[in-house]
């Protein structure tokens, strides 16, 4: 609401401002209150093509046009200086009133300059000064509210995205998303680089608000989103998440998670850092189940709402391989079929495999290779059992060992909050949804005698005011998602991707370092069912 009412008084600013310059120069004010026609008036007063006006209408270029006509209507009152420029977009609702309405200010023309004057005579540092603060403006409000530019970093979502592919993400597919720290260093994330220090402040905080999108998060959309467990780092050691390297300590040393977590707060080594959501580390991962959804993942296969759900293309399937005596693999066969040892990511204290044994990665056409090479005795698909936890410090979600013995390959059946979804608070389904519940939704939850009270009063149930998602990798044997972390809330999403405009293979040499095939394409969902067979 608070945000709304600014955008109000914002717009009706310009408007009352726009009616005294309309009634200064002769024209008719209250056009001032027609938007249309507004804007066509006010083109026709700055010397600038009508047809501008459509403009308005194309989500995030209109914020960049706006900001444009507002700085050339002070520029037409002899206001050239940059902080007038500043302030006639980032406090129009009184500086534009200000023109006119006060006696002072007079209009001179276009440009500011009179009939028949010779245009001003500007220095070259000033020409280069107005041109770059033009060019960053333009380019923070296409980056916030139109599109980004990302690069995939890790193989989580091979084979549908590449490391190195350089893609665009759509803001307004979703609705662009009203920054919560809107005072920050320009086309840096949350780190200035070299002096290595916060590139925001939080003096002004936001409420989360996005404006209108043309579609919601549906089932299988490639999304780039807030790291949900990114709230709170460690600055020194930022490749686990924070309550990972809680939880492992915990383990290792056999304290319980506050004896744990105050430990890692006491290290020296360690400064440990929170952040708002939108500074949070950006991750691309796929949708695959919405709010309301039931998710449950048996052997290997994802099912929602008790469907077998589909697969990517090329998707990855975890092998048990076993050679033939005397039988190898060199490593360019290994890279030839794009077969992937995944073997040191197993504990052995939880899968042990004999010396001869292998677990890989393999595509459906990398099985079809290995097979038709003759040098395996076993080649079958392996998973972790069900009713067997992963790991032993409970890094799966919901991370609770006592009342859920989960694994990346058996995993539920869980159900995604829906806004307005009541569900009961008992202790097992409460360590579903405790970090929902507490941080995303900012409420204090305590349990006492075998009671909850949430926010101080005694609760049997809780409603969520969110939605949520649930997102997972390609590469589903080499991604780090939502079954590490769990639930992505409506506020962490970032926007839609959208399309690859480049493709650098790091491994390649002279030309062949670009993936020439896949530059400019789009990103789509081709797909199979997830229950088509592995083997033949």
């Amino acid at each position: 609401m608070i945000f709304l009412f600014i955008v109000l008084l914002y717009m009706i600013g310009i408007r009352v401002g726009t009616y005294g310059i309309f009634k200064k120069l002769g024209v008719e004010p209250w056009k001032a209150f027609v938007p249309v026609l507004c804007s066509m008036e006010w083109q026709k007063i700055i010397d600038k093509p009508r047809w501008w006006t459509w403009m308005l209408f194309i989500p995030g270029v209109n914020l960049f046009y706006v900001a444009s006509q507002l700085s050339e209507m002070s520029t037409a009152f002899r206001r050239y200086g940059f902080w007038e420029h500043f302030a006639s977009v980032m406090f129009a609702v009184v500086y534009i009133p200000y023109l006119g309405f006060s006696a002072n200010e007079k209009f001179v023309g276009p440009g500011g300059i009179k009939p028949g004057e010779k245009p001003i005579q500007r220095s070259t540092v000033r020409e280069w000064a107005d041109a770059i603060v033009f060019a960053v403006v333009a380019a923070t409000l296409i980056r916030i509210f139109v599109a980004e530019a990302y690069m995939i970093p890790t193989p989580s979502m091979e084979k549908t995205l590449l490391v190195g592919d350089f893609l665009f993400v759509s803001k307004f597919h979703y609705g662009a998303r009203v920054p919560n720290t809107p005072l920050a260093m320009p086309f840096v994330h949350h780190t200035i680089p070299i002096i290595n220090t916060k590139s925001y402040v939080e003096w002004i905080k936001l409420p989360y608000k996005t404006l209108p999108g043309f579609q919601t998060v549906k089932r299988n959309d490639m999304v780039v989103f807030n790291f949900p467990a990114g709230d709170t780092v460690v600055l020194e050691n930022q490749g686990p998440s924070y309550y990972d390297l809680v939880r492992n300590d915990a383990y290792q040393y056999q304290i319980d998670y506050s004896s744990a977590r105050q430990r890692m707060w006491e290290n020296p080594a360690y400064h440990v850092a929170a952040r708002p959501v939108d500074k949070r580390e950006n991750y691309i991962k796929r949708c695959v189940a919405v709010a309301g959804d039931k998710l449950e993942i048996k052997d290997g296969v994802l099912y929602i709402n008790d469907a077998p759900s589909y697969r990517p293309e090329n998707l990855y399937t975890p092998y048990l391989l076993v050679l033939k005596e005397g039988a190898t693999i060199t490593e360019a066969q290994f890279e030839e079929i794009g077969m992937e040892n995944m073997t040191p990511y197993i504990d052995p204290a939880i899968a042990p495999l004999p010396a001869d044994h292998y677990v890989v990665r393999l595509t459906q056409e990398g099985f079809e290779k290995v097979k038709a090479m003759g040098a395996t005795s076993t080649l079958q698909p392996w998973f972790y059992e069900k009713g067997k936890a992963q790991d032993r410090a409970g890094n799966i979600f919901p991370n609770d060992l006592k009342h859920y013995q989960w694994n990346v390959d058996n995993f539920g059946p869980i159900y995604i909050p829906k806004a307005g979804w009541t569900v009961p608070l008992n202790d097992s389904i409460y360590a579903q949804y405790d970090r929902a519940i507490r941080v995303y939704e900012g409420n204090d939850v305590q349990r006492t005698n075998g009671k909850f009270y949430v926010n101080g009063k005694e609760a049997t149930s809780y409603t969520f005011t969110m939605n949520y998602y649930w997102m997972m990798g390609d590469n589903r044997h080499n991604s780090q998602d939502s079954r590490y972390w769990g639930f992505v809330p409506e506020d962490h999403i970032v926007g839609k991707a959208w399309f690859i405009w480049m493709s650098w293979n790091s491994s390649g040499s002279g030309i062949k370092k670009i993936r020439w095939s896949r530059l400019f394409s789009p990103i789509h969902s081709r797909w199979a069912p997830d229950d088509e067979k592995y083997t033949k």
